[in-house]
């Protein structure tokens, strides 16, 4: 419906994509007005990624899902949790350390605890850069969590994902490769 403004958003992340070092560009991605939808975009692709008969059909076509995100992570989240219909409870915020990273042995437990209940594990979200600590979750860590039980990676890289541009700071959104949307 928008022919020109596709053209010049998959051209201008193309070239956002090489300046980070990102091979040839690759990858995929679209603009949002800010992080919050940003996150709400990342739980709609996971959920339709695992679960397509949701488009059609409404939340009945899926089991309990749970949502999963740091005690530190962005208000939108649970947000986001309740106007997609999983409900906040079924959001489940991991521990953080002093530091205000999550503590990725905390995430597998309450991974874990939801599979044993009988509950979809579906979605993390990893912080880089939190609006209170400026904390960055351990991505590498979260993301090999992600793989051994196949959920979903985000990365809310609203506040730190600048930092991919910087040189000295770069390594603090390490592992962010790995996430299935940012």
């Amino acid at each position: 419906i928008a022919p020109v403004f596709v053209l010049m958003e998959q051209i201008t992340l193309k070239k956002m994509r090489e300046i980070v070092g990102w091979p040839n560009g690759e990858g995929d991605g679209i603009f949002s007005p800010g992080g919050a939808i940003s996150n709400m975009y990342g739980i709609m692709a996971a959920r339709y990624k695992y679960f397509p008969d949701v488009k059609s059909k409404g939340m009945a076509a899926v089991p309990k899902l749970i949502l999963f995100s740091s005690e530190h992570s962005h208000y939108s989240i649970k947000k986001a949790g309740a106007a997609l219909g999983f409900g906040t409870e079924n959001v489940i915020l991991i521990k953080c350390d002093e530091r205000g990273k999550m503590i990725p042995a905390d995430l597998e437990g309450r991974i874990l605890e939801a599979k044993q209940k009988g509950y979809i594990p579906l979605y993390v979200n990893a912080t880089a850069g939190t609006t209170v600590y400026g904390a960055f979750d351990p991505i590498h860590d979260i993301a090999d969590i992600c793989a051994k039980y196949n959920l979903w990676l985000h990365v809310d890289a609203a506040w730190g994902g600048g930092l991919l541009m910087s040189r000295k700071h770069r390594h603090k959104l390490s592992g962010i490769e790995r996430a299935n949307s940012v």
